[in-house]
């Protein structure tokens, strides 16, 4: 039977591997100085004995005299250089946007002769380096190690690289030096800074155990209900005794439970339009499909409801549903790793809305709205009666670049089209909000919740 190649695509993106380069090994060699010293020395010794001058043979013993001083004391084996993080013992760096990004390369001279080592280090364009181009010189007496720090400010999420890193030493007053030692450097995660959101609405589908969600169903919590008669299996202490008083008969205080949900979020990333400008910069799609996801998995994660994540697009990644502070951490760490790569194989609406299809959850969508899928998956989940929220990522700088003076009618017609779309999604009852921190989602949330209860 054969196999459909694209059910054998890994969900990961897999990087091509390519074969780990060989590192010569690092020797002590000659200078340029040495070789000016010895030969200054040879030349004026010839000509001193060509031409029969004393003085010349003056003028050359300074530099033999000083270059067999400096070599009487010569290393044999080149300093142990290695790289590691600033803190822990792992492989790779973290920090957030804004943080400092740091690693240490430890230099260690195990000769008993004094050697100075200069480092160099690059960086990738989105980590500032605190020393401009990574520049250090460091004295190291003999046998004896030192720490040198390698840091730079992370400016934007995402994987980037701190490295790599050449070492040289020397030794002799310059007469000698090592080759130049490459390391690759280090990977540096940097987690993305999400913006400011609080919700104090409830979500529909509050089905849980125990949660901060107001239910239909009654149970133990301190949101009144009704007061009705007593009945038999109520508690003791729900009797209101002001209102039994007063009408002769026992009633007691029915409440509603508050139970937790779950809250999916799918991230559209089929299309990436605009510049990133970085923390401070201007936001791209990208940038804030996944500052404003990291900023309502983290509410609702920290305040004990169970957040998934979905990717839309070439890799297709899920994150597994989860609550608590380890699991926001965990959230931003897998959107740290979002990527928007060439997509050979469309992703599929109706596959993505089977995979939903056994989750009693409210899917967040975030979407510029820019292609005909994403459309297509926001109309299946809401005619399948499913709570929709769609919150609309595409920035308001970004248009399409001029081309001729026809191009700004064109956008005019475009931003048109998508405001139909727009009205076409809320006729079908998804909620459609753009994204604007704190406390922008909270009307169309008491909408959904006014929608599932009604």
């Amino acid at each position: 039977m054969t196999i459909d190649p694209v059910l054998s695509l890994r969900t990961d993106n897999p990087r091509e591997v390519r074969p780990a380069r060989v590192e010569p090994p690092v020797t002590w060699r000659r200078t340029k100085a040495l070789t000016r010293a010895v030969a200054l020395a040879a030349v004026c010794l010839l000509a001193a004995v060509a031409l029969g001058r004393i003085d010349l043979v003056l003028i050359a013993a300074p530099f033999a005299i000083g270059t067999a001083v400096l070599l009487q004391r010569r290393p044999h084996r080149p300093p142990e250089v290695r790289i590691a993080p600033l803190e822990g013992t792992g492989t790779d760096l973290s920090c957030a946007e804004g943080g400092t990004a740091a690693a240490r390369v430890i230099v260690a001279n195990p000769e008993p002769v004094a050697v100075t080592a200069i480092v160099t280090a690059v960086a990738d364009p989105w980590i500032e380096l605190h020393t401009g181009k990574g520049d250090f010189a460091s004295a190291l007496a003999p046998r004896s190690g030192r720490d040198l720090v390698v840091a730079g400010t992370a400016r934007r999420w995402g994987e980037h690289h701190l490295g790599p890193v050449h070492v040289r030493s020397v030794a002799c007053g310059g007469l000698l030096e090592t080759t130049v030692q490459r390391l690759p450097g280090l990977s540096a995660w940097v987690l993305p800074v999400p913006d400011w959101f609080d919700s104090a609405e409830s979500l529909p589908f509050a089905d849980g155990v125990t949660g901060v969600h107001r239910s239909r169903r009654g149970g133990d919590s301190g949101e009144l209900a009704e007061v009705r008669l007593y009945q038999p299996g109520d508690r003791l202490r729900r009797i209101d005794w002001r209102t039994s008083m007063r009408t002769r008969d026992l009633y007691v205080n029915a409440t509603l439970s508050e139970r937790d949900t779950d809250v999916t979020l799918v991230l559209d990333l089929q299309v990436e339009a605009g510049v990133s400008g970085g923390l401070d910069g201007a936001a791209s799609i990208a940038d804030l499909t996944v500052r404003a996801a990291g900023a309502v998995a983290s509410h609702y994660a920290l305040q004990g409801d169970r957040t998934a994540c979905v990717e839309f697009g070439a890799r297709g990644r899920r994150m597994r549903a989860g609550a608590g502070r380890r699991h926001a951490a965990a959230t931003l760490r897998w959107l740290a790793a979002v990527e928007i790569p060439p997509d050979p194989v469309p992703p599929s609406p109706d596959l993505l809305r089977r995979q939903l299809a056994g989750q009693r959850s409210l899917n967040v969508v975030f979407t510029p709205l820019l292609t005909d899928r994403s459309i297509a998956l926001i109309a299946s989940l809401a005619r399948a009666g499913r709570p929709v929220l769609c919150v609309d990522t595409l920035p308001p700088h970004v248009a399409p670049p001029r081309r001729t003076h026809w191009t700004p009618y064109a956008e005019r017609l475009w931003r048109l089209s998508r405001d139909n779309t727009l009205m076409e999604l809320r006729d079908l009852g998804v909620a459609v909000e753009p994204w604007q921190g704190a406390a922008s989602l909270d009307n169309v949330l008491a909408q959904l919740t006014r929608r599932r209860y009604r």
